[in-house]
């Protein structure tokens, strides 16, 4: 119900509020609000944006069905392909100028969206000639001040092949280019100078077109690079791995490329020819820095040590998985990967996998990639894992974590237990009748309280978790002074309970502890004996500003 005074239909709200709205509709759509009134006439043509979608020029309902009987590579199949994406494309082309043509102003955004079930194809061979749809309509003189662009082509059999030459280069501010088949950098010539957001997803771009558009760009702050293939260029120089002791030398190719002033950096799922590419991403004024796929995967990859002592990472995110054909090769590149990033100030890890699978329990395989790595500058640390129940190491990658981070100052831990051999159907049960029971359990309530522990407040001694008891931290001496455990409380000693137990015994300036146990248990989560429990816990006197149990 619209407040008193306030708006009551549409047509209500000023005339800026309704050119943004109409700034993401569809290039079509939005010039069929021209029929409701005169005032929105012009309201679309004044926005600023042509959103060009092939799905708005689809004509299926004017063409035959296809034959069940007919096959991919019938002539008749072909033939009625080739009339409707002929027809298609002509209403796209002709609906694209007219839009463009029409608009009130300078057209500052365009979005060119070629969809699967359309039938155009963004290339089409008529007669042995080569059609560029997505180039005819950003060739367009109208197209020439464009400051956001957008290329998507859903289907990836209807891959293109887009030259950064062909788009306009003194305008352009963002870049997005989905499923594109190959880019092309522009002519060493060009230069992208207001060009500051670039993203290529699911695209195919050779290394050296790459480092050639990042020199173009002299702005460019954000690049985004997800599942993209990028082969290295033929004439890269190969060298052999002095560590291969094989009959045959392995070949390594190492590639290098620089981006100068590059802040937020995206790599993700991206992939090259072969695994024996070694890629080095010199990027000096990187402050973000995002990393997602395989752990074997990353140890291929490498961030050049950041010149400036001053210089830090402001923050990392790693999201890895495990590639299970080589799953026993995940504990050495993880650890080899993670010291790219001594000089970031906040640093999330999100695991895929068990954590057990890159605990350095030897004391050889701690000095081995340990020794000498210290996070001089990181004061908080986001891990989100899985652990084994049954297994006594799920704690020592978080101590081998927290060994080389000296000055954390604020930990946030989210378990979840390895349910790869449970269906999820029995989950849902099990949580459920959890939920009821204690819905019931909250019904029938006494007034003595249940411990966080599952006994009577009289043992308060904190649990041996291997690991963390047997290392000096540094952190829980001086730093820690925030602790946030997201856990699920199956049984009343579980890990969770224990790590809580263990952080407000040992963390010396603790002052706040947030604790989510995610399952449902109110007469749990309304524990009043909590606070009781720390009190008699605490070796020491420490200002404890809160323990907050949240709810699911």
């Amino acid at each position: 119900m619209a407040a008193a005074g306030g708006p009551r239909c549409l047509s209500d709200l000023p005339d800026d509020v309704l050119r943004r709205t109409l700034y993401f509709a569809p290039a079509r759509e939005g010039a069929a609000t021209a029929m409701l009134s005169r005032r929105w006439r012009w309201l679309w043509r004044t926005s600023g944006a042509v959103n060009l979608d092939t799905r708005s020029f689809c004509f299926s309902h004017d063409e035959p069905e296809v034959q069940s009987q007919a096959q991919p590579w019938d002539w008749r199949f072909e033939s009625y392909v080739r009339r409707f994406s002929i027809k298609g494309r002509e209403a796209f082309l002709c609906g694209a100028s007219e839009a463009l043509a029409a608009a009130g102003g300078p057209v500052t955004r365009l979005a060119v969206v070629v969809a699967e079930d359309s039938r155009i194809h963004p290339t089409l061979l008529v007669d042995g000639s080569k059609h560029d749809l997505i180039g005819a309509v950003i060739g367009n003189p109208a197209a020439q001040h464009v400051e956001e662009l957008l290329v998507e082509v859903e289907d990836w059999n209807k891959q293109i092949t887009l030259s950064f030459g062909s788009l306009p280069s003194e305008t352009l501010r963002s870049v997005r280019i989905v499923s594109c088949g190959s880019i092309m950098a522009a002519p060493p010539d060009t230069a992208f100078r207001k060009l500051a957001e670039l993203h290529l997803q699911r695209c195919t771009i050779p290394l050296d077109d790459l480092q050639r558009i990042v020199d173009g760009a002299l702005k460019l702050k954000t690049l985004h690079l997800e599942s993209c293939y990028m082969p290295p260029k033929e004439e890269e120089e190969e060298t052999e791995d002095e560590e291969f002791d094989g009959p045959v030398p392995k070949v390594i190719w190492r590639c290098r490329i620089v981006f100068p002033v590059v802040a937020a950096l995206v790599f993700a799922r991206c992939t090259y020819p072969r695994k024996e590419v070694r890629l080095e991403l010199d990027a000096p004024r990187l402050r973000y820095f995002r990393y997602e796929g395989d752990v074997q995967h990353s140890d291929t990859l490498s961030l050049k040590p950041q010149a400036a002592s001053s210089s830090y990472l402001a923050r990392v995110d790693l999201d890895l998985s495990v590639d299970y054909h080589a799953e026993d090769q995940v504990c050495e590149p993880f650890w080899r990967f993670i010291r790219n990033f001594s000089t970031a100030k906040v640093l999330k890890i999100q695991l895929d996998f068990t954590m057990d699978r890159v605990a350095l329990v030897a004391k050889e395989s701690q000095d081995e990639l340990l020794g000498g790595l210290l996070f001089r500058h990181l004061e908080r640390l986001e891990l989100q894992g899985q652990y084994e129940p049954r297994s006594k190491t799920s704690m020592v990658m978080l101590a081998n974590l927290l060994h080389c981070f000296p000055v954390l100052c604020d930990l946030r831990v989210k378990l979840s237990k390895d349910l790869t051999s449970r269906k999820r159907s029995s989950i849902d049960k099990e949580a459920r009748a959890d939920f009821d029971k204690s819905v019931d359990r909250f019904r029938h309530r006494r007034s003595r309280t249940l411990s966080l522990s599952g006994e009577n407040d009289v043992n308060h001694e904190a649990s041996y978790i291997p690991g963390l008891n047997d290392e000096y931290l540094n952190c829980l001496q001086s730093y820690l002074r925030r602790v946030s455990l997201h856990f699920c409380m199956e049984e009343p000693n579980c890990l969770g309970v224990q790590l809580a137990k263990f952080f407000v015994d040992n963390a010396m300036v603790l002052e706040e502890t947030h604790i989510d146990d995610g399952s449902q248990k109110m007469c749990e989560h309304m524990n009043t004996s909590v606070g009781r429990w720390i009190a008699k816990n605490s070796t020491k006197m420490r200002n404890l500003a809160g323990v907050t149990v949240l709810p699911c």
